[in-house]
């Protein structure tokens, strides 16, 4: 999993003055014996209260986090109803380090594919190549330049997948798209399959590889690209087949076990193809029978995932293996998780002094579980509010704890009642303060993601009802029950009703955001300066972007 460096590098240096601060404290240091060097013993106990698993075991009895990360998600899955196995087919080997390569297709069980093929080109790919042309050749006084040539490419990009474009109007993006037919083919393929794994290789879980999820978002963007592409050709079923394939991968990738990765991965996509879904109701003359077959279509897709499942597993996991690598090779290892190789000889000198056996393992693995257990029952309160509130609560603690962790005062006084305690609970409290994850900020997330889930299906009911009766409706009630059982509440509202105004030959529909305000039907977009609106719009006709 891929932790930011940064924090890892904040653990080590407060591991180190933390130790430093009690390094005189003799009580503290089990010294070592030429026996337990030989042989050393397990300094945790295997337990659901600790380790969290009691299975597998690594060799030298430790939890091995990793095995049980690929026994989980592996479970029931075969190289034919693996979407990842045509994925990779499709993307070729290229994301994979190669000394992890053999290996990882192996547990796909498929052969090791070819370094070179027909394989998807990424957008940087293909803006690289096009930039390349670009300078190598004399150009004309007043010619934009490298890097205003890649704005603007940067910029054609986003606007293909917010709206009906043509291949005259972007021409480089027509011919990537072009370039990618084939391989997009067997992505989309791909996403028809009902199941998700990619292996998880390294030593810990706080470093083992995730090489395909770059490669999913642009996948994702290729595909959103196309379909308003086939949109603006009036190519509406196939555009509309292209957006299924997108909601289909975001699903596929949110069966992960990573919540900072994998399932914020599949919101970011599932919201990139409500927004095409929402381009595809105002641009497709849909008749109101193709509007019904197509959310018969998406009625038809699993649920997003929920990122509280990530928490409990996944993350929790991260927490879990770093203690229990520090309480195997001590402080030092976790400069091994972090870059592959050791700390300075000072340092381990310094760990070997104190001895890693002084430390009470198990009370930081409870810690860690108690903060784990509070996050995840946060996480499964019914409404938006509650997990906000539960959440920042949880963090206000740890604000609160994070001065008494650099206290070393009050360590020294801690000391006098029971040394051992004192340090494994100030350990504890560091690892704590870095590892957890900030669960408000991943929640809102969700929530958006659900809340413009929820907007669109509405705005699919409110397209159907136009086709029958030549207007949107004055009010959302008309909608019930024929096109809808029960207009959607504003979830960032205390539940309260979302905003709707029919205008012209239009409608304004939108919710006040995660801000929780009412800024008029100003969202992301409409931003200028310091305004901070937020509300989630859905404006029929949309403004025309620039």
């Amino acid at each position: 999993m891929a932790t930011n460096s940064r924090r890892m590098r904040w653990l080590i240096t407060l591991l180190m003055a933390v130790f430093v601060g009690v390094v005189a404290e003799k009580s503290v240091a089990a010294p070592p014996n030429d026996k337990a060097k030989s042989k050393p013993s397990i300094r945790v106990t295997i337990s659901r209260e600790t380790t969290y698993i009691t299975e597998p075991l690594r060799a030298d009895g430790y939890p091995d986090y990793v095995a049980a990360l690929n026994q989980r998600f592996s479970r029931g899955v075969t190289p034919k109803n693996n979407s990842a196995v045509l994925f990779w087919k499709a993307v070729g080997p290229k994301m994979i380090d190669k000394k992890f390569r053999e290996k990882f297709f192996w547990m796909l069980g498929i052969p090791p594919l070819p370094e070179k093929g027909d394989y998807f080109v990424t957008s940087d790919e293909h803006e690289n190549v096009h930039i390349a042309r670009h300078t190598d050749q004399e150009q004309p006084p007043g010619s934009p330049s490298e890097e205003e040539l890649r704005e603007q490419l940067q910029k054609q990009f986003y606007l293909a997948r917010k709206r009906p474009w043509s291949k005259e109007e972007y021409p480089e993006w027509a011919e990537w798209l072009t370039a990618n037919e084939k391989p997009l083919a067997l992505l989309v393929k791909a996403t028809k399959r009902p199941r998700r794994y990619d292996p998880r290789i390294g030593k810990n879980v706080i470093y083992f590889m995730l090489p395909g999820l770059q490669r999913s978002r642009d996948v994702a963007r290729a595909l959103s690209a196309r379909a308003m592409l086939r949109l603006h050709e009036g190519k509406t079923d196939e555009a509309w087949e292209d957006l299924l394939a997108c909601h289909r991968l975001a699903r596929l990738i949110g069966q992960g076990p990573t919540m900072n990765i994998e399932t914020l991965a599949a919101i970011t996509i599932d919201v990139m193809a409500l927004a095409g879904d929402r381009a595809l109701l105002e641009h497709g003359k849909l008749t109101s029978a193709r509007i019904v077959a197509m959310r018969e279509d998406f009625a038809k897709q699993p649920p997003m995932p929920k990122m509280v499942d990530s928490l409990n597993v996944g993350e929790r996991f991260v927490f879990l293996d770093c203690v229990t690598t520090m309480a195997r090779k001590g402080p030092s290892s976790l400069g091994e998780i972090n870059s592959g190789k050791k700390q300075q000889e000072s340092f381990e000198s310094l760990i070997e002094s104190i001895g890693i056996a002084a430390v009470d393992w198990d009370l930081i693995l409870r810690m860690g579980n108690s903060w784990y257990d509070r996050q995840v029952e946060a996480g499964r309160k019914p409404t938006h509010a509650e997990r906000i509130a539960a959440a920042s609560k949880i963090e206000d603690d740890l604000i609160k704890r994070s001065a008494s962790a650099r206290d070393f005062k009050s360590l020294a006084w801690s000391l006098l009642g029971g040394p051992r305690k004192a340090v494994s609970e100030r350990i504890g409290q560091i690892f704590v303060l870095l590892l957890l994850p900030e669960y408000s900020a991943n929640a809102k997330a969700e929530d958006l993601a659900t809340m413009w889930l929820e907007l669109t299906d509405l705005a699919f009911a409110l397209a159907a009802y136009r086709a029958e009766h030549g207007a949107y409706p004055a009010k959302l009630d008309e909608l019930v029950p024929k096109y809808v059982k029960a207009i959607p509440k504003d979830i960032f509202n205390n539940d309260a009703n979302l905003h709707y105004t029919r205008q012209d030959n239009g409608y304004l529909l939108y919710s006040v955001g995660p801000n929780g305000k009412d800024d008029g039907g100003k969202g992301y977009d409409d931003r200028k300066e310091s305004e901070d609106w937020d509300d989630l719009v859905v404006r029929i006709p949309s403004k025309p972007e620039q």
